[in-house]
């Protein structure tokens, strides 16, 4: 049995009768369920019961079994002390809690069969987004605070992410905002080896050589792996300047050239391409941090991201490896990185000072961009809701995986209001 339904079935009093019995005979009446709650702890806090005669106050409980309470360790939780009653499918035995039996309903008595029926036909639906069909029947305010609700989820899960990076560095920012873009020039394919490179080459020795483009260039490439055997002139000239600064620095490296992934992409998507566009913004930005967080909109962003490459690398998409085509940054990496990187760290920011503008910036930032293409947006759109932009599309990615993937219909505005329709 799910616990979200059984949560469902509390909140809402889904009984057929309105006397409840306890396990223990006594009557119960229920003034108010509490409000749930999603974090840890208890499901339901401030609730308002009375069991016989006497009026209680505290924490309700929901489990499938009442065995589920020792199960799940809050025997020797403290934050389960103020639990006054205990809501399960299956009474199978007493729990005693200061060596007296919790209170427990046996909800499974008070349930009509086809409600769980129904919720078991939605829930068990082969397609992801349960509620698909009836999309085009749900109010536009209901999609909307669904969208928003999850757009701010998402900048708050990957500001996270920034967050606890920021304290695996020892609260270092500038090393945070330079590990998080790293990886991220890395995109889905070589993020993981892009983020050794960081790794290993700390930024403070990068901001040493701030705008000597020879150095940083010779500093990523070699600390990368790509200046073994030179094939040219250039490639030469950058294996010897790696070698004075690698000994220099004391730098250690970790990756080799076969570390990185070339299987099945464009040229202008080969990690040589993407080294160089990392190394020239590097060279043209030094104060990582500061830079960033004076960003408003897209344009500011897009000039943040999008340098200038040396001649060597408008002409190369690999050493010794000419092209008529520049490999200039495109416009759709640009948008991925504004994504998965400047919006995060701005949302990361924000919450580090607690001071909501940066939140509000990055999801300004987000809702300039145009709405991103993928297969998960593509089963929104084929179901009617068709995003306007890329917070948008952040939002219903997030509402899928979460949401929708895990079957957590019950959290979700959308599947409450066609599971629990207003009255």
């Amino acid at each position: 049995m799910d616990e979200y339904f059984l949560q469902f079935l509390w909140k809402f009093q889904k009984f057929e009768s309105k006397e409840l019995i306890l396990s223990n005979g006594s009557s119960l009446t229920v003034f108010q369920t509490g409000y749930q709650n999603h974090d840890s702890g208890p499901d339901f806090l401030e609730a308002k019961i009375k069991i016989d005669d006497l009026t209680w106050s505290g924490s309700v409980e929901i489990h499938y079994k009442s065995s589920d309470w020792n199960r799940h360790k809050h025997q020797t939780d403290r934050a389960y002390e103020n639990v006054i009653l205990h809501v399960v499918w299956i009474n199978d035995g007493d729990i005693l809690v200061n060596e007296e039996p919790l209170p427990t309903l046996e909800m499974s008595q008070y349930v009509a069969t086809n409600l769980e029926q129904e919720y078991r036909r939605y829930i068990n639906q082969p397609e992801v987004i349960r509620c698909g069909p009836k999309l085009g029947d749900i109010p536009q305010i209901q999609i909307s605070a669904m969208i928003d609700r999850a757009v701010a989820s998402r900048l708050q899960e990957k500001s996270v992410r920034v967050l606890n990076t920021l304290e695996q560095l020892g609260g270092d920012w500038e090393e945070t905002v330079y590990q998080t873009l790293a990886r991220n020039f890395g995109f889905k394919t070589n993020a993981e080896a892009f983020l050794k490179l960081a790794s290993s080459l700390p930024y403070h020795v990068i901001r040493k050589h701030a705008g000597k483009e020879q150095q940083i260039y010779a500093l990523i490439f070699g600390m990368a792996g790509f200046l073994e055997d030179p094939v040219d002139e250039y490639q030469a000239s950058l294996s010897t300047e790696f070698s004075y600064l690698s000994k220099k620095f004391q730098l250690h490296r970790m990756l080799d050239r076969h570390h990185w992934k070339h299987a099945k992409m464009r040229p202008a998507n080969f990690p040589s391409v993407r080294l160089s566009q990392f190394a020239a913004f590097l060279t043209q930005e030094n104060q990582l941090l500061a830079n960033l967080l004076n960003i408003s909109g897209r344009k500011e962003a897009v000039g943040f991201l999008q340098k200038s490459l040396p001649d060597y690398w408008n002409s190369h998409f690999d050493f010794g490896k000419p092209t008529t085509k520049s490999p200039r940054i495109g416009t759709k990496s640009i948008e991925n990185i504004i994504i998965n990187s400047l919006a995060p760290v701005l949302g990361a920011y924000s919450k580090y000072l607690d001071e909501v503008i940066y939140l509000e910036r990055a999801q300004h930032i987000l809702e300039q961009l145009p709405p991103e293409s993928n297969h998960i947006i593509q089963k929104w759109i084929d179901r009617g809701i068709t995003p306007g932009n890329g917070a948008e599309t952040q939002g219903l990615i997030y509402q899928y995986q979460s949401f929708c993937t895990p079957k957590k219909c019950l959290r979700c505005n959308i599947g409450m209001f066609i599971l629990n329709p207003p009255k």
